[in-house]
């Protein structure tokens, strides 16, 4: 698998190089062994309101958008908006660092077709979330971001987190797409 990293947004700091070694570190963990690209893009808060009402028909802010693709070059997407893991590690003393990467493997999660829309689901997926994080290196034990099953990253009570699967284009990968503001990505995919 062949992992694209682009960060869109000037927000908060993201290495590419951190995400990317996650990412290959996580698909190993998860035996996942497809071709093809799987593209992780950092975006706004505003675009990411903006997609998560085109692709959802959410009036609200999201964290984390997972795309799903069939038959294309690019066989998913993860769209973060990584100025939330930036809040939500200030607000709770967790290290940006740390809630970034549980964003970055929630979304990869919800691509392989987990779900976290009950209290039950929430609590299964936020225990897969620890494990993969020990077993990638990021977390030293399951309580390192204390955070209960109900809440999303902005601390609120969860309600639904969005999935949207098996979109025909990509919304904003730098691969196939201009992004929001017309210019085109220069990155190259990360082996």
């Amino acid at each position: 698998m062949m992992i694209h990293v682009c960060n869109h947004q000037k927000e908060s700091p993201v290495s590419v190089a951190q995400v990317t070694r996650l990412v290959k570190q996580a698909a190993k963990q998860l035996n996942i062994d497809v071709s093809g690209t799987m593209s992780i893009t950092f975006i706004p808060n505003a675009r990411m309101k903006a997609l998560n009402r085109r692709f959802t028909g959410h009036h609200r802010f999201t964290d984390v958008l997972s795309f799903r693709y069939d038959g294309e070059p690019i066989i998913g997407e993860i769209l973060i908006a990584p100025r939330q893991a930036k809040r939500y590690a200030a607000a709770h003393a967790v290290p940006y660092r740390q809630e970034l990467a549980r964003y970055v493997v929630h979304g990869l999660l919800h691509w392989l077709g987990h779900e976290d829309r009950t209290i039950a689901q929430r609590r299964i997926m936020r225990a897969m979330e620890n494990d993969l994080l020990i077993r990638c290196g990021i977390f030293k034990t399951a309580h390192s971001t204390p955070r209960p099953a109900n809440h999303d990253c902005r601390g609120r009570q969860h309600t639904a987190h969005r999935r949207p699967v098996r979109q025909r284009r990509s919304p904003v990968s730098c691969l196939l797409s201009p992004v929001s503001n017309g210019i085109f990505c220069s990155c190259r995919p990360n082996r």
